[in-house]
């Protein structure tokens, strides 16, 4: 059963996503996890493709797109960070302590990324938290 968005939403927010526009948006979901699994951390790549691909196309679409873009942007930029803290703390011997912030970033995102595609597939208009909005 499709249910209506919540009334807080702005108002390009309460249209009621296709089966095609929600097939879509979980895609997105997919395509992010599993360039995260398979690609060694490229989880941006997919989103960014249906994103530039679907941006005047459906906004149900773009919100997905771009939320999960945000989210696997914001997981490479705490990885990049933690790397580097990781490579200078080794010269401390403490290095590498920064290991496990990384793998509960990556298990964290695999979690939201589940989550929000099973949102999608549903058509809510949900956001991913803990995320930095990069691309708007």
């Amino acid at each position: 059963m499709i249910q209506q968005p919540p009334p807080n939403l702005p108002n390009d927010m309460k249209l009621i996503p296709t089966p095609d526009e929600r097939n879509l948006a979980m895609l997105t979901h997919l395509s992010a996890l599993g360039g995260l699994i398979f690609l060694g951390g490229l989880g941006f790549i997919g989103p960014l493709i249906i994103y530039l691909v679907q941006k005047e196309k459906s906004q149900f679409v773009t919100f997905h797109a771009r939320d999960s873009l945000n989210q696997q942007l914001t997981l490479l930029l705490f990885n990049l960070v933690c790397g580097m803290l990781l490579i200078i703390g080794s010269f401390l011997c403490i290095g590498f302590l920064m290991i496990f912030p990384i793998i509960i970033a990556i298990i964290t995102s695999i979690i939201f990324e589940i989550l929000a595609c099973i949102q999608a597939s549903r058509g809510e208009w949900t956001k991913i938290p803990i995320t930095i909005p990069l691309v708007s």
